[in-house]
């Protein structure tokens, strides 16, 4: 071998080193991507490399398979399936293009339990959005997933597509989603949506950092980049062309922000609802009790008052044909000085009901013994509201205590 043919050799060998150089750092890049198959068919080429760098320094066997016509082995070729791997795949799998759509369906219905049935850790904060949402959103169309492999088997990392229409609006949002669908111990399919967009721009919940960085890579990408470029250049065209779907996105982009920032925590409105009532139910202690010591207080005028009234209203039974009053048969005053609101009563006397609280007052009428007497209100001058026979009148409150 001359010194031309050994410059030749290690020209050769250089290139072929640059090549196997290329190939281990594509594996080490993408080894989350990389299949145990594919592994091995690259690390084959990659002896197959070494293999051929050998020939020229043992007698020139490529040399020879050339001159017997055979194909020389394969150098940058071998490297081009894992490429190809690492690209989209536009709805290859039918069973998560059926799961981000239906996804999308209850999300647009505002079907919780839909989303619940499909989902995992869809929090109570997310499922306000999804009400409010419903609101403004009739449906999703269009919808398109672009596929790679997740973190673990059974796992996918989906950048969604589609049209978000709009309750009485013509034409459609275009919008991008990101989604991490996973399979669960019995084979189904569902959404994680601790990475969903929602969370992701919340982050109400905490992720897995070897998830988050492989999103992060995968967003990152060229193919992800220019897809989002894309839409976002669609959503830009659709809103300059259509005044109505103008005014809608600022509406819900609006809403959305009113949202968040009135949003509270379902543990926090209940707490919020729990001390209303008991603040409520403290006011009503407190009136109750302003009110019996204010009774209590006007009790023994209304004592003296009663009493006061009792000859006069004997005279009047005396000096006409009205059925005489039943009164006290204690001169003491009662205890109780009001008869409770709502209570109805059997008449045990006869008594007259007048039109107001003064006993040289009209009559209603006079009521006979076994009547109804629904009690409305004591007062504090001695008379109570009642209503009997269909009418509305006035009876000494002492003489419905002795009732």
């Amino acid at each position: 071998m001359n010194f031309f043919d050994k410059e030749e050799n290690r020209e050769l060998m250089s290139e072929n080193r640059v090549i196997i150089d290329k190939i281990t750092e594509f594996l080490k890049r993408n080894v989350k991507y990389v299949s145990k198959s594919a592994m091995i068919v690259a690390l084959a080429s990659v002896l197959m490399l070494t293999g051929c760098n050998e020939p020229k320094e043992n007698g020139g066997q490529e040399k020879a398979q050339t001159e017997q016509g055979q194909t020389p082995a394969p150098t940058e070729e071998a490297g081009q399936p894992e490429v190809k791997n690492d690209e989209y795949e536009v709805d290859a799998h039918p069973e998560v293009k059926e799961l981000v759509s239906t996804y999308y369906n209850s999300y647009a219905a505002g079907d919780i339990d839909k989303l619940l049935a499909i989902t995992q850790s869809l929090s109570d904060m997310e499922k306000s959005y999804v009400k409010m949402m419903n609101e403004y959103v009739e449906s999703y169309s269009d919808v398109t997933c672009y596929t790679k492999e997740g973190l673990e088997e059974g796992s996918f990392m989906v950048s969604a597509t589609f049209n978000m229409n709009c309750t009485g609006v013509e034409g459609g949002l275009p919008g991008m989603d990101f989604f991490y669908i996973r399979t669960d111990k019995d084979g189904k399919i569902y959404i994680d949506n601790r990475y969903s967009s929602f969370n992701r721009n919340i982050k109400e919940q905490e992720t897995e950092p070897e998830v988050d960085a492989l999103i992060e890579e995968f967003e990152g990408g060229e193919d992800v980049q220019k897809l989002r470029n894309e839409f976002q250049e669609k959503y830009d065209a659709a809103v300059a062309g259509n005044e109505n779907l103008k005014q809608m996105a600022n509406t819900v982009s609006e809403a959305i922000k009113q949202w968040k920032d009135s949003y509270k925590p379902e543990e926090e409105q209940k707490e919020e609802q729990k001390e209303d009532t008991e603040k409520k139910e403290n006011n009503k202690k407190k009136n109750k009790k302003k009110n019996n010591k204010k009774k209590e207080e006007d009790k023994p005028a209304e004592g003296t008052e009663a009493k006061a009234e009792e000859p006069a209203e004997n005279q009047e039974q005396a000096s006409s044909e009205e059925p005489k009053e039943e009164t006290p048969q204690e001169d003491t005053t009662p205890e109780i000085n009001y008869v409770p609101e709502g209570k109805v009563l059997t008449a045990t006397n006869r008594y007259n009901v007048r039109k107001s609280m003064n006993e040289s007052a009209d009559l209603v009428g006079t009521t006979e013994e076994g009547d109804s007497i629904t009690v409305v209100l004591s007062y504090a001058e001695g008379w109570t509201k009642v209503e009997w026979n269909g009418q509305t009148g006035y009876i000494r409150t002492d003489l419905l205590l002795n009732n």
